[in-house]
Parts: structure tokens; sequence; C-alpha cells
């Protein structure tokens, strides 16, 4: 009697644990979200001001890109927009599409590698420029014009 798994079944549960397991870690201060190689937090939404041409966020309200490394999404269903912000570094953020040029799924911030990583199997990777690192994409993300103004970022649409 065969009790072992075939190369088959062996390779079926390889691919589920490999693509259902994640081996980032989310620890911190709940109140402070960090991102993660697989999810990046929506920013806080009473930091966010939209006006006509873009928007605001007040860093004071917003501590889910406090620090340098953090990353957090901004959507507005109404102007169609999705877009991750990171904090690259002091004084400097990076504000991108949040979609994958590929398969239009949503991209996170990798805090280990310094890039937007897709979150579908197989991801592509890119640089804060938006620009692909590694396929399947081959389209950079759109990035947009973004100013600090002392405790205010300023994004250009």
């Amino acid at each position: 009697m065969h009790h072992g798994m075939t190369r088959r079944e062996m390779m079926g549960v390889g691919a589920l644990l490999v693509g259902g397991i994640c081996g980032c870690r989310t620890g911190g201060d709940p109140a402070a979200p960090r991102s993660t190689c697989c999810s990046t937090p929506e920013v806080e939404p009473e930091s966010v001001t939209f006006a006509p041409g873009g928007f605001t966020i007040d860093l004071l309200k917003a501590p889910s890109l406090r620090e340098v490394g953090n990353a957090a999404y901004v959507v507005n269903e109404a102007r169609s927009l999705q877009l991750i912000i990171v904090h690259a570094e002091k004084g400097r953020y990076c504000v991108l599409s949040r979609l994958c040029t590929h398969g239009g799924r949503v991209v996170s911030y990798n805090r280990d590698r310094r890039m937007l990583q897709c979150n579908n199997f197989n991801h592509s990777l890119f640089d804060l420029g938006g620009h692909v690192w590694k396929g399947p994409a081959e389209k950079p993300l759109r990035s947009y014009a973004a100013a600090l103004v002392e405790d205010t970022l300023v994004v250009s649409i």
C-alpha cells in the first residue's frame, strides 16, 4: 500500500505554500501601520484633502507616512485615483500609481528591497521612480510631483 505523495501532489502543495505564505513582518505600533512586501496600509483618511489639480496630506495626521521607509496608499474613486506614497528619505516622498502596468494588480512597498512590488504571483518590481526593475511588466508606473511644505505633502495630479 502506497502512502506517500506523488510528485504532482507535492508540487501542488509546494505552489500553495509559496503563494500562500508571506514571510513579511507586520509588527510594531498598530497606530502606525507599516508597509510590508505584500501589503501597504491606507493613509489616514482625515489627513487627506482633495482640491482641483491634486491633494495634500497633513503629515501630522498621517503616522503611516511619518518615518522614512514607510508607505501608504490613497484611493479616490471619484477621481479614478489609486496612488502609493513612499517616504523614501528625510524630506523626500515618491508618489506613484498603485496599479501594476502588467495586469493592473495592486503594488505594495517592499521596505527591505526599497522597491514597489506587484502583489500578483511572479510579481513585477519597480524602483521608486516607477521604472521596471523586473518584469513581466514592461511599462513604468506613472509618477506624480510631490513637494513637502512644512508638515504638508502637496501632490500634483
